[in-house]
């Protein structure tokens, strides 16, 4: 079987071009947040309802799915970090059982809650190395949709939210 060779570089400036797209979407996500607390101001006018405040929490779901892919690409930008550490990661914890196992033997009853302290640890670890392909959920076709169409909607909202300022200056 032939390795694929990628160069570092190319992984870098992959990686760099990433974080860029989290930290404009991050702007988006707060930008539209601003919009949607002007639209709740000029709402707000005439008092504040019930009807009003679903309208402003039904407003605030677009920056938070932005927020939320956001937070899915950190994920996949720290994969291969994660991906480097499994091996020794690995090793750690087959140590850490090899003690459990160990301790287990020669122990009675009391000291099974401590072991079972220490066998979460060791099983807390084991989650987050097979976890590894969670990130990857941000690009299935139905959440890039969403977060697609949640970065329109936030456009949607910063221009509402600029229009609904005006109407509070003016009035």
């Amino acid at each position: 079987m032939q390795r694929v060779a990628i160069p570092k570089s190319g992984l870098e400036s992959l990686a760099s071009f990433f974080r860029g797209v989290v930290r404009s979407l991050q702007g988006l996500a707060i930008a539209a947040v601003l919009g949607v607390a002007v639209i709740a101001a000029a709402l707000a006018r005439d008092g504040f309802e019930a009807a009003d405040v679903f309208v402003t929490l039904v407003l605030l779901a677009a920056p938070a799915v932005l927020l939320f892919f956001a937070a899915g690409l950190r994920q996949v930008l720290q994969l291969p970090a994660r991906v480097r550490r499994m091996p020794s990661e690995g090793s750690e914890q087959l140590a850490e059982l090899t003690r459990i196992a160990g301790a287990t033997r020669g122990g009675g009853i009391r000291r099974a809650p401590g072991l079972l302290w220490r066998l979460r640890r060791v099983v807390g670890s084991g989650r987050d190395l097979v976890g590894i392909a969670l990130p990857l959920k941000i690009f299935t076709p139905g959440f890039l949709g969403l977060a697609a169409l949640a970065a329109a909607v936030s456009l949607f909202l910063i221009g509402a939210g600029l229009i609904a300022l005006i109407v509070l200056a003016a009035g």
